[in-house]
């Protein structure tokens, strides 16, 4: 880098003196023109060796040495017949330099294209080209005008002309390739250093517009200082790229857009005019026709590049509207089921409640135990899911009416021009539409939903309106899941009563008003007792014993279920336990805990009973876990049976033949008893068809070398009955109510059989 630069200044000295007429020799100027290449190809060699710097890059810069070394020894053979026109082999040093110049320049040009770049649509191409193209006509225009036709006048050799316009040439259409670069991005190559190889070329192009004046004898200084000039600039951009090789924190990305480049046709369309009208005013007329010619050709590119502009604009302008409209659309719509969105629903329903649409019916749908198909198939699966139950809800509402997706797996609908019966049969329609399974992931799944519903009364404001269908939801959810109910006046008070009753059931767990009631279960032919069944009982401080039927719902909604059954388990074996050592062989030979679904779908579950049968010390043959069928609704949920299964725990399927699953039920759960329906029981002796259902299904445990065993025995008459269709165990009021530990344990004994000797 100094080396060049001493030579660029010892060339500017020249020039300099040589202009203020003082004799200075030509031969030590012109023996500093391959000093200063020499220069700067060793800086290129060295920034071809940059580390960090990629293969590409690293070729780049080997072809621009290549270049240098070329460019030198024509500038080296070129220089002597400019500084000394007049000398015979003159003409000869400038053929023979030519050839290398344009050799050195198509090298930069091939190193220049073969540097990648980012992609590029068709269009961006397109007017990258035309741009190239303004450039290139514009340029050759003033090349033409200002330094080529003036040699061409003076008469100067034929082929000294032809040389300098291939040389000229070659200089705009590597100027060109430059420009490429610099616009679309140098990939490994730095940016800054390609603006310097940019100036490079401008450089050249400067240097044949100045040929007239340099061909002047007191000027023939200025053709050295374009030459320095030149190698610093080549050296300079080398340097950069070493340094920018070695600190990559130091390049800025120079990825530019293509706005600053839309002035270009301005700047190209302006000057040709500014030509033009210089030479049909001005005195020499006689280049009128070859300035005019090029000023339409170069009007006619960049006509044509303001078209494609125009084009682009249009696009573009199309692409922001379309944009504009998914955004839109992406804010009232939900992106998974393209349903309208929360707050598209609330403000359809505030727009249908503010303008009196007549009356508007609001359903508010829950999909119960939609967090089970997640966990247990993933959300992918649960994702289909979602999508198919939004096609199925649309098809249960009329065309005007308004799904919506309010978040997980709540949805809700506007029902325009509709009552609470319209409301019960959109609900309905609803229900009928998912009884079907759903086909996700390779699943067949059952999806139920819990559907409020709530119709707006004169006067209603909307967050009155949701209120009333949240709490008709919550209504259907108490009458059980995949059920619709609709809004009532004074359902509020009963709501908030049983969520406080929720809330102090908390309290309850921990305050031990809970206690255990135990239900014998007896032999039928004897009236033995051979277990019990653990019932839950809750003592209020303030409204005494409160039932089962009420307590037990809200614990499931709240997720108290979970530690509520933790501690009946515990309960239950401590007491089985505690009779075993009293009582001995008299002792009730098991007993039955009634489990939740949720809690089968506890990670620990399994773990829970293990602890607890090795805490209290109870064998788990005397255990038996009863879970209703709609429990078991799930691969999870079997899997954890067939593991307690697998500790020696029995499994009884209660309240059996009341779900639509308990045969499919019986190939896939691990149960060791049916536990038939007190429904099934009560009037046995009256109705033919339960009778029927009764034999049914005693028959079919027999077939399956399982235990039945009737629930709600009351009268002698339901015993004997079942007795005679096969039943073994049986259990209700005809037995014994449900009594507390140390009552059961004075009932456990002979006298109790005589109920079933009279019932023989």
């Amino acid at each position: 880098m100094a080396a060049t630069t001493a030579c660029l200044v010892a060339g500017v000295a020249w020039g300099v003196l040589h202009a203020l007429g003082v004799a200075v020799p030509k031969l030590s100027v012109l023996l500093l023109v391959p000093v200063s290449f020499g220069c700067t190809a060793a800086v290129t060699v060295v920034a071809a060796r940059a580390p960090g710097l990629a293969d590409t890059g690293r070729r780049f810069w080997r072809h621009l040495t290549l270049c240098v070394v070329l460019v030198a020894a024509g500038s080296s053979l070129m220089s002597p017949a400019r500084l000394t026109p007049e000398a015979p082999r003159a003409l000869t040093l400038i053929q023979l330099s030519a050839p290398l110049l344009v050799l050195g320049i198509l090298v930069l040009f091939y190193a220049l294209l073969r540097l990648p770049v980012r992609a590029r649509s068709p269009g961006e191409w397109l007017r990258l080209g035309l741009d190239g193209m303004i450039v290139l006509f514009t340029t050759a225009l003033f090349l033409w005008h200002l330094a080529l036709r003036p040699l061409v006048q003076r008469h100067l050799d034929l082929k000294v002309v032809l040389v300098l316009c291939i040389v000229t040439v070659t200089c705009l259409v590597t100027l060109v390739a430059v420009m490429k670069v610099v616009m679309l991005g140098s990939g490994p190559v730095s940016g800054r250093s390609m603006g310097v190889l940019a100036s490079t070329m401008l450089l050249g192009a400067l240097g044949a517009v100045l040929t007239p004046l340099i061909d002047e004898p007191r000027w023939v200084g200025v053709q050295p200082v374009l030459t320095f000039t030149a190698s610093l600039l080549v050296a300079t951009a080398a340097h950069v790229q070493y340094v920018t090789a070695v600190n990559p924190a130091a390049e800025r990305s120079r990825t530019r857009p293509d706005r600053p480049y839309s002035k270009l046709p301005y700047f190209a369309g302006g000057a040709t005019l500014l030509l033009l009208a210089t030479v049909a005013y001005g005195v020499d007329h006689g280049d009128i026709a070859a300035v005019a010619t090029g000023a339409v050709a170069v009007s006619g590119v960049v006509g044509v590049r303001q078209l494609v502009a125009l084009r682009d604009n249009a696009q573009l302008l199309e692409s922001v509207r379309r944009h504009e409209q998914r955004l839109r659309h992406q804010a009232t719509h939900d992106a998974l089921t393209g349903l309208v969105n929360r707050a598209r629903f609330t403000d359809l329903l505030a727009d249908a409640l503010d303008h009196g649409r007549g009356g508007v019916a609001v359903l508010l749908i829950d999909l119960d135990d939609f967090k089970l198909i997640n966990d247990t198939h993933g959300h992918a699966v649960g994702d289909e899911v979602l999508i198919t139950v939004a096609r199925r809800l649309g098809d249960a509402v009329r065309a005007g009416d308004v799904v919506a997706r309010l978040g997980g797996d709540e949805f809700a609908a506007v029902l325009y021009d509709a009552t609470d019966e319209h409301g019960v049969a959109v609900a309905r329609r609803i229900r009928d539409g998912l009884s079907a399974a759903v086909t996700a992931g390779g699943h067949e799944l059952l999806v139920r939903a819990s559907v409020g519903i709530a119709a707006s009364a004169a006067g209603d404001e909307l967050d009155t309106l949701l209120r009333n269908a949240d709490l008709a939801m919550y209504g259907a959810k108490e009458r059980g899941k995949g059920d619709y109910f609709a809004y009532v006046p004074g359902m509020t008070t009963r709501i908030v009563a049983h969520a406080e009753l929720g809330a102090q059931l908390r309290e309850a767990i921990d305050a031990g008003q809970l206690f255990i009631e135990y239900q014998p279960i007896v032999r039928l032919c004897d009236g033995h007792i051979v277990g019990t069944e653990a019932l839950v009982r809750w003592r209020h401080p303030e409204r005494g014993i409160v039932p089962p039927a009420e307590f037990i719902p809200a614990a499931e909604q709240t997720g108290l279920v979970v530690p509520l059954g933790r501690w009946v388990l515990r309960e239950a074996c401590a007491q089985q336990s505690r009779w075993r050592q009293t009582l001995g062989a008299a002792a009730p030979g098991s007993v039955g805990v009634n489990v939740a679904g949720r809690q089968l779908t506890e990670p620990d579950f399994v773990a829970t009973v293990g602890a607890a049968l090795a805490d209290t010390g109870l064998d788990p043959r005397h255990l038996i876990i009863e879970v209703t069928e709609t429990a078991v609704v799930d691969a999870a949920a079997t899997a954890a049976l067939q593991a307690l299964r697998d500790m020696r725990i029995r499994i009884a399927l209660d309240d059996f033949g009341t779900a639509a699953s308990s045969l499919g039920l019986l190939l896939t759960c691990p149960v060791t008893a049916l536990k038939l329906d007190r429904t099934f029981v009560d009037r046995i002796t009256t109705v033919n068809r339960q009778e029927a259902v009764a034999m049914a299904v005693v028959r079919m445990a027999q077939a399956l070398e399982l235990d039945a065993v009737a629930e709600g025995i009351e009268t002698e008459e339901q015993a004997v009955l079942l007795r005679n269709l096969g039943y073994r165990f049986g259990q209700g009021y005809l037995y014994g109510r449900p009594l507390a530990p140390d009552d059961l344990a004075t009932r456990v004994a002979p006298a109790l059989s005589s109920v079933g000797r009279r019932t023989g």
